[in-house]
């Protein structure tokens, strides 16, 4: 269900009887005394948008020039994912607005408004529009958003990309996509791998009476469903999972792992007697539950410990092994309406969750994460895409995520496309409402692109100081900077220190074919740059293709750079052996730069006394001139200079851990002459 990503569990009136006798008695009184308008706001109030638009309309028959009640439609509208009508209202409230900046705005006959608000109704606009598929008349309107004062690069990056839509359609022809669902009526979605089929959320049967706030309405019941593929590639009927440990409230996405033997699924927030757990404000959230599945039904419910009551923990997707969790949450100290966190089991219990950060999370929602291995698949509707919630991937080294890409159509269209689940890459499954905004419906999908079952990665330098817009990711990620031309590549196999030779070099790209599970060091050089080492994993799955973008920053006189890798055991000046190999590499940027002069910093730690210190960084900055001297760089373009303990990268003080130690043992390069 995508109408409200956190909203979609409903509670369970479970008292039928007396509930409806008493219902419309309550609408009619919380009512009484307001205007058609009051009573749109006060169903707004209360999420019951459907109602709300009934109200507004009314209003709107009242009194036609009302544009405040067609912006609060076309907002409506937009709660429940109909794009369709919500596109008329918003093109006449916009058709009175002045769209010049409010400091410039002179036109007495059009509404002025500050630009932040004109920014938001236009952004909603285009989304609509996009929505709706009409790409070019987005991007006309595109122009005048462009020209209003606002601060959210990452919706300028969103909207600024469905001028290049097509881009997105650039493997469409390797797809075969197939739908699961026939009845239109009904919403499936959330699929997770159980054994040789799946486990889905569905309201394919019963309908239960629900209660918001002002009325009592029907409402289907979600729960859980099993299917799997029959030999001639069709579905078995879906039946119910687990049914005897059926709850009174609406099941959510949910995640099987160990071998199908543990589950993580949403549910609503419950107290310890299994009864709906309210917030100060009456509200009810949705959290994570953690259980056990034995033949085939669900045991040992119990909540994960980082539920609340006051924000949403939600979408939960475990590692196979079970060591780590990622699931989405709205908790305080996010970047947007809901972030991605990471959570790692450590063998007796779940750690506090991790913010995966601003390179994952939008400001928008970053929601329904899958894994398979250390692939990391999840839905945003915050990143360039092609409208709606779009899938997208990244390769995750340990807690952080790799660049992030757009897995373009046609599992992704202009509408909500998300729940993206796979075992391989070349096969899975995925949740859309193209077929009916008001319904989500399960598509089967195959990837059929061969590269000989090799796992392919482009790998390339990019100007750290030079934007250009890609399709592909968000302005946190290298691959929005420009290519480089004529710079070098190497990439090591870490395993054993060994460089791959590329395949093919294709417009300052180079090809290599990978193992898959490895990490890779890769090394970008270029007249003029910093020298710069990367580390990139190869993911777990074949026949793929992965984008690897290196960042270079320019060379200017007085820019540094910390020299990674460049390590020292305590209170000695002697190289390791990693770092003569780190070494090597500032050699060749030396020696593709023969002006260039720089100064070599080196830090100690805070251990020990302080004049000894500062003695020992100079005799450790010597050691590092005295390497590069003799592997033929002139004495005279580098000067060892020794910094002591006087400037720390973490100033921990007396409370400095063995790893806070090791990065204040550092050496800098300073750039003094080019």
């Amino acid at each position: 269900m995508t109408i409200q990503l956190f909203k979609f569990l409903l509670i369970v009136c479970i008292v039928w009887v007396p509930f409806a006798s008493h219902a419309q008695n309550y609408a009619e009184i919380k009512y009484l005394g307001k205007s058609s308008e009051d009573k749109g706001d006060t169903e707004w109030d209360n999420e019951s948008y459907v109602a709300a638009i009934k109200y507004y309309k009314y209003a709107l028959q009242e009194d036609s020039s009302n544009l405040d009640v067609q912006l609060k439609i076309a907002r409506s509208y937009r709660k429940i994912n109909d794009n369709i009508e919500a596109e008329p209202h918003f093109r006449t409230y916009i058709s009175h607005l002045d769209l010049a900046s409010a400091s410039a705005a002179l036109d007495s006959a059009k509404l002025n408004i500050p630009d932040s608000i004109k920014a938001d109704i236009l952004y909603a606009f285009i989304e609509v529009l996009a929505s709706n598929k009409k790409y070019d008349e987005a991007s006309l309107w595109f122009e005048k958003y462009r020209t209003l004062k606002h601060s959210n690069p990452e919706q300028f990056a969103r909207l600024s990309a469905y001028a290049e839509h097509t881009g997105f359609y650039k493997d469409q022809k390797y797809y075969t996509v197939s739908h699961l669902t026939q009845n239109n009526n009904r919403s499936d979605f959330g699929p997770a791998y159980y054994r040789d089929g799946f486990l889905f959320i569905s309201n394919l049967h019963e309908k239960v009476i629900v209660r918001s706030k002002t009325k009592e309405t029907k409402e289907d019941y979600f729960e859980i469903f099993y299917t799997q593929k029959r030999p001639d590639g069709g579905f078995e009927k879906a039946v119910i999972f687990s049914k005897k440990s059926r709850i009174k409230f609406h099941e959510g996405p949910l995640c099987a792992y160990q071998n199908g033997s543990k589950l993580a699924i949403t549910r609503n927030t419950l107290d310890n007697k299994g009864k709906i757990l309210r917030n100060a404000e009456g509200g009810n959230t949705l959290s994570i539950y953690l259980a056990d599945i034995i033949d085939d039904k669900i045991k040992n419910v119990k909540p994960f410990p980082y539920n609340s009551p006051d924000y949403n923990t939600a979408y939960p997707a475990v590692s196979e092994d079970g060591s780590f969790m990622i699931f989405s949450s709205d908790m305080p100290g996010g970047f947007g309406k809901a972030d991605l966190y990471i959570t790692h089991w450590d063998g007796e219990a779940w750690t506090e969750p991790k913010n995966l950060g601003p390179k994952i999370n939008t400001t928008e929602r970053d929601v329904y994460p899958s894994l398979n291995g250390n692939v990391l698949y999840f839905a945003s509707n915050g990143r360039p895409g092609l409208g709606g919630l779009d899938v997208y991937k990244t390769i995750l080294s340990g807690s952080e995520p790799g660049a992030i890409k757009n897995v373009g159509a046609p599992v992704n269209s202009n509408k909500d496309d998300f729940g993206m689940i796979t075992r391989t890459g070349k096969e899975g499954y995925f949740v859309s409402n193209r077929r009916n905004e008001l319904h989500d419906v399960i598509y089967n999908y195959t990837y059929t692109k061969k590269n000989d079952d090799k796992l392919i990665a482009y790998v390339y330098a990019v100007d750290t100081t030079q934007y250009e817009p890609s399709v592909d990711s968000m302005a946190v990620d290298s691959s929005r900077y420009k290519v480089l031309h004529n710079a070098s590549i190497n990439v090591v196999d870490t395993r054993d220190n060994n460089y791959l030779a590329p395949i093919e070099v294709r417009n300052d790209t180079f090809v290599y074919v990978l193992d898959t599970g490895v990490e890779y060091s890769v090394l970008a050089a270029k007249q003029q740059y910093f020298t710069n080492k990367v580390s990139f994993q190869s993911g777990s799955e074949m026949n793929g293709e992965l984008d690897w973008p290196v960042p270079l920053d320019s060379m200017e006189v007085g820019k540094s750079m910390v020299l990674k890798d460049i390590l020292y055991d305590f209170d000695k000046a002697t190289l390791r052996d990693s770092s003569k190999f780190q070494l090597n590499y500032l050699i060749v940027m030396l020696q593709d730069n023969p002006t260039m002069k720089a100064e070599l910093h080196s830090h100690t730690d805070t251990r020990g006394n302080e004049s000894y210190n500062m003695r020992l960084s100079k005799r450790r900055a010597q050691s590092v001139v005295d390497y590069m001297v003799n592997a033929g760089i002139r004495e005279d373009r580098l000067v060892p200079v020794g910094m002591g303990e006087s400037d720390p990268i973490i100033d921990c003080q007396d409370e400095c851990s063995e790893d806070d130690h090791q990065l204040n043992r550092r050496t800098e390069l300073i750039v003094t002459d080019l």
